[in-house]
């Protein structure tokens, strides 16, 4: 436990923002398929990342620094679902999403194994913490274990590094929840 809180305070430290998506599906398998809900995820990560570097870049631009590019980095999963994601990006970077045009990503997205990246182990800790913080809220703190207290306090020590929009909210920006 206090390993995954000094991880914690390490990627807090990290000069990184944090952008998500979360999917409830529950709510909506009645009406999606896996397909339409694994694209749906994508897309609004697409989204989230692009929007924070358009911010980012509209920052920059306005004090006359170039802007920045970015690649998208994915898990290795295996070469079959790699086609699949490449075929949904393509689509994103060609005509966009429902709400934007991709300005500052480049390529299609690159597939890494995560035990090779330190960066992609750190991220894969930080979608953990997001999908147990995002079950957690709907617990009774009195049934809270000590990993959920865990949780709980990684969540609060990371929340500062989540992208916000312009009245601070992370909601919609740092993290995307659907429905």
């Amino acid at each position: 436990m206090q390993l995954l809180t000094e991880v914690f305070e390490l990627i807090s430290k990290t000069d990184c923002n944090i952008v998500a998506s979360v999917i409830h599906k529950s709510k909506i398998y009645a009406r999606l398929t896996d397909d339409d809900i694994d694209l749906w995820s994508h897309r609004l990560l697409f989204e989230r990342v692009c929007k924070f570097i358009e911010k980012d870049n509209s920052k920059k631009i306005s004090i006359g620094q170039p802007a920045d590019y970015g690649i998208l980095l994915m898990d290795f999963v295996n070469p079959n679902y790699h086609s699949k994601v490449r075929k949904k990006y393509r689509r994103f970077f060609g005509r966009g999403t429902h709400y934007l045009q991709n300005q500052y990503l480049i390529e299609n997205p690159l597939f890494v194994d995560s035990q090779y990246r330190n960066m992609s182990q750190l991220v894969d800790i930080v979608a953990h913490l997001i999908n147990r913080y995002t079950n957690l809220r709907k617990k009774p703190r009195s049934t809270w274990t000590d990993v959920d207290q865990v949780i709980y306090q990684g969540y609060q020590i990371l929340k500062p590094r989540f992208d916000k929009g312009a009245n601070g909210q992370i909601n919609g920006y740092g993290i995307k929840y659907f429905p």
